[in-house]
């Protein structure tokens, strides 16, 4: 049976000493180019393969890179760590990803976590409830990148959508169809998260002059089950909105399914306009869905990359928000009134 040729065999074959073959292995710049290539050639020879763990704790580095999603079951939470991985895999990293489902409790277990096992980087989608755990670690120098949720007051990269300007499209194609009465599926008032893109909703309502309603605002969480309640709660009323416009793909499903339920017709009976992924299974239903679109593979291979230009201490020392712009997608969902 062969033997694993360990480090000393690599030093002694090469005929430097143990040091030096140690530096070698953890690229250490100071060793000449001539006894490192005796090294790497020994390394060759014998097939000698390093501990990377015990490699990563000598050197401080882990090469493990933290993922914290909201809910890795909705397409759009696996469309971002997707992103995340693809960049990851050429830089050989490794990922540990946690998916909170918007439990604050779970996301401050999760952060722990990460600490303890020593992440070179932390990438989070957070609830927004968790700023001092999050500031805690940026003040350990810890690299945070924050994407698709942006929570003020923390001294990080944010990579995200631009949602204001995807709201502000989503009304303006409804308003360009003449449409007046609109209603929206808000997600949960209790996040930062759902309470941040309620005001930008309100905020581009007024803007466009179009006059606000609480009867047609719904909130609630981002799920298929809430997107059917809000549904059956809008088009409920004596004088119903002539469009609904969600900005969750969950919720969305649910409104469809639960149109179908009531005999509903989209767009015959009301317009539906949905802010998110554009995902495949939008053009496949019918009817097909009218979307403003946002990019989570690009979102996430974003925040990779900022990440990793921080850890390799390569990117500028003032903090950015990279925000992607969204685009309209005009299908059979929406019609003139």
């Amino acid at each position: 049976m062969s033997m694993v040729a360990t480090i000393k065999d690599v030093a002694n074959l090469a005929g430097v000493s143990l040091g030096t073959a140690s530096k070698v292995i953890n690229g250490d710049p100071t060793v000449s180019p001539r006894r490192k290539a005796l090294v790497m050639n020994a390394i060759a020879n014998l097939g000698f393969s390093p501990n990377s763990i015990a490699q990563n704790l000598r050197t401080s580095n882990s090469r493990t890179l933290s993922v914290l999603l909201a809910n890795i079951t909705n397409s759009f939470q696996m469309a971002l760590a997707k992103g995340i991985e693809e960049v990851a895999v050429t830089h050989h990293y490794n990922l540990a990803i946690s998916s909170t489902n918007e439990s604050v409790n779970k996301e401050l277990d999760s952060l722990d976590m990460f600490e303890r096992n020593r992440s070179d980087g932390i990438i989070i989608c957070s609830t927004g409830q968790t700023r001092e755990k999050i500031c805690s670690l940026i003040q350990r120098n810890i690299p945070v990148v924050m994407m698709d949720r942006y929570v003020p007051d923390i001294p990080c990269d944010y990579v995200g959508d631009d949602f204001p300007l995807a709201i502000e499209m989503a009304l303006q194609h409804l308003q360009s169809l003449g449409h007046k009465r609109i209603g929206i599926l808000h997600g949960d008032q209790s996040t930062y998260h759902g309470s941040y893109r309620y005001e930008q909703a309100l905020l581009k309502m007024e803007k466009l002059g179009i006059a606000y309603d609480p009867a047609f605002h719904t909130h609630g969480t981002y799920t298929h089950e809430q997107g059917g309640r809000a549904f059956r709660q809008l088009m409920g009323q004596s004088v119903p909105p002539t469009a609904l416009l969600a900005v969750n793909n969950m919720q969305c499903a649910g409104a469809i399914n639960e149109a179908k339920s009531l005999g509903i017709t989209i767009p015959h009976d009301v317009s539906l306009i949905l802010i998110n992924e554009n995902n495949f299974m939008w053009d496949m239903i019918s009817p097909r869905i009218t979307m403003v679109t946002q990019s989570p593979l690009q979102i996430g291979m974003q925040a990779a990359n900022t990440i990793f230009e921080r850890i390799n201490g390569r990117h500028a020392s003032d903090y950015e928000t990279t925000l992607l712009t969204p685009g309209l997608i005009v299908r059979e969902s929406t019609r003139a009134i």
